[in-house]
C-alpha cells in the first residue's frame, strides 16, 4: 500500500496556466476557460471570480469549460488542481455593461411660435387701453379673441405688442390663436375694473350682534380682485386675495366687544372699522 501511495505522489499532474477566450466580454454572453498542464489530472477547479466556483471531474489536460456572466466588472479567474492534480493559475476577464441607447433626438423646434400672453397693467381699467404682450419668435398669421365680442386677425414678426380698450367691468377670456404652421395657443383670463381701480367699498356683518359659538358672516362689498386682511377683533387675522365681493364666517367662542378691522392690500383700496358685540 506504501509503494502505491509513493508512486502515485510521484506521478500527480499540474496545472500550469489557464486562458480564456477574450478578454472581454458583454454581460450575459458567455466564455470559454481552457486549463493546460501535465498529467494525470483528475478534477480541476474553476473559481470564476462572480461568485461561482465549479470543481470540473475530468479525464485530463487541457480541458476547456464554458461559463456566463451575467454582471458587470473585472473578474480573477482561478483554476485550481484537485485530486491527483497540484499547481494553480489565474487570468482576468472585464464583463461590460451593455451601452444604453443614445436618448432620442429632440423634437425639431418649430420655425415661428408663441410663447407667452400677458397684460400691462395686470388688471384693466374701463376706457382706458390695455397692452397685450405676445411673446414668441418666427413670423406668425395669429387670431386674437379679446373676449368682449371683437376679434382681430393679422400677420405679424414675434413678439408683438397689441392694444385695445374695454368699455364693460368684467373678466374677459382672452385667446391667442395662433394659425398652423405657427404654434402655441394661449388663453388667459384678464380683469377689467371701473375707474378708480379695485376698491373696498363696505363692509357688512350678519348677525348683528353676533351670537356665541355660532358663525358670523362678514360680506366685503366692491369691485375688482383685492388682496385684503381682516382683523376679527379676538386675535385672529384673515388675508385673502379675492374677487369681490367676498364672504368670510368666523366664529366667537365667548361673548364681548369685538373691534373689528378691514384692510385693502397693495393694488386695492379701502378701509373699513366696525364694532361687534356678541351676545
Amino acid at each position: 500500500m506504501m509503494i502505491w501511495t509513493a508512486a502515485a505522489l510521484l506521478f500527480a499532474g499540474t496545472i500550469t496556466g489557464v486562458q480564456g477566450s477574450a478578454p472581454s466580454i458583454a454581460v450575459g454572453t458567455s466564455a470559454t476557460f481552457t486549463v493546460a498542464g501535465s498529467n494525470p489530472c483528475g478534477a480541476v477547479n474553476i473559481d470564476y471570480g462572480d461568485g461561482t466556483a465549479i470543481t470540473y471531474a475530468i479525464t485530463g489536460l487541457p480541458v476547456t469549460q464554458s461559463h456566463q456572466f451575467d454582471k458587470a466588472g473585472s473578474f480573477t479567474v482561478i483554476a485550481r488542481g484537485m485530486g491527483n492534480c497540484d499547481g494553480e493559475a489565474r487570468t482576468s476577464i472585464v464583463v461590460t455593461a451593455p451601452t444604453p441607447p443614445p436618448p432620442p433626438a429632440p423634437a425639431p423646434r418649430p420655425a415661428a411660435e408663441v410663447t407667452a400672453l400677458t397684460f400691462t397693467p395686470p388688471q384693466g381699467i374701463v376706457r382706458e387701453p390695455v397692452s397685450f404682450n405676445i411673446a414668441g419668435r418666427g413670423r406668425c398669421a395669429l387670431v386674437v379673441d379679446y373676449g368682449d365680442g371683437n376679434q382681430q386677425s393679422f400677420e405679424t414678426e414675434l413678439p408683438r405688442r397689441l392694444s385695445h380698450t374695454y368699455a364693460v367691468a368684467d373678466v374677459y377670456t382672452v385667446i391667442v390663436g395662433p394659425v398652423a404652421p405657427c404654434v402655441g395657443k394661449f388663453t388667459e383670463k384678464l380683469e377689467v375694473v371701473p375707474r378708480g381701480g379695485a376698491r373696498i367699498t363696505s363692509l357688512g356683518i350678519e348677525p348683528r350682534p353676533g351670537r356665541a359659538r355660532e358663525a358670523v358672516t362678514f360680506t366685503i362689498d366692491g369691485v375688482g380682485t383685492c388682496t385684503y386682511s381682516l382683523d376679527f377683533g379676538d386675535g385672529n387675522t384673515e388675508e385673502r386675495t379675492k374677487r369681490l365681493p367676498d364672504r368670510v364666517t368666523h366664529v366667537y367662542p365667548a361673548v364681548g366687544d369685538y373691534p373689528i378691522l378691514l384692510r385693502a392690500g397693495s393694488g386695492c383700496s379701502g378701509a373699513f372699522e366696525r364694532n361687534l358685540p356678541v351676545r
